[in-house]
């Protein structure tokens, strides 16, 4: 944990940390574009389970795509790529917020998801 808080530190310097317990929660702001809004972030993790990101403020549009129930981010396709404790949160998942924002804020403009996603449907059997 101590090495996540140090790149954290060092890679977004304005993230605040708080730990209570097992649980550590780091807050700052992303900014995707320059005429875009600052987006407050929410990164929680414990050692034994998977980082949730959440954006705290402003909310997002009714209905926006590629989020959980939860209101996290869905930010990769568990069959494509796994969360490992030897990853480092400040090189995978805070970039990744940053580019589901952009693609986010193209949603907004244009109504369809432009960024990547593994998200499709399966093709209908043809029998």
């Amino acid at each position: 944990m101590a090495l996540q808080n140090f790149l954290m530190a060092k890679g977004f310097p304005g993230f605040s940390y708080d730990r209570q317990g097992g649980l550590v929660t780091w807050r700052g702001t992303l900014q995707p574009r320059t005429c875009s809004p600052e987006y407050q972030i929410q990164v929680q993790y414990s050692i034994r389970t998977t980082p949730k990101v959440k954006v705290v403020w402003p909310p997002l549009a009714l209905k926006a795509p590629h989020l959980y129930h939860d209101g996290t981010l869905c930010l990769y396709w568990t069959d494509e790529w796994r969360w490992r404790p030897d990853q480092i949160i400040a090189q995978t998942l805070l970039p990744w917020a940053a580019l589901w924002l952009y693609f986010y804020e193209l949603w907004l403009d244009t109504g369809e998801w432009l960024g990547p996603s593994s998200h499709q449907t399966p093709p209908a059997d043809k029998r």
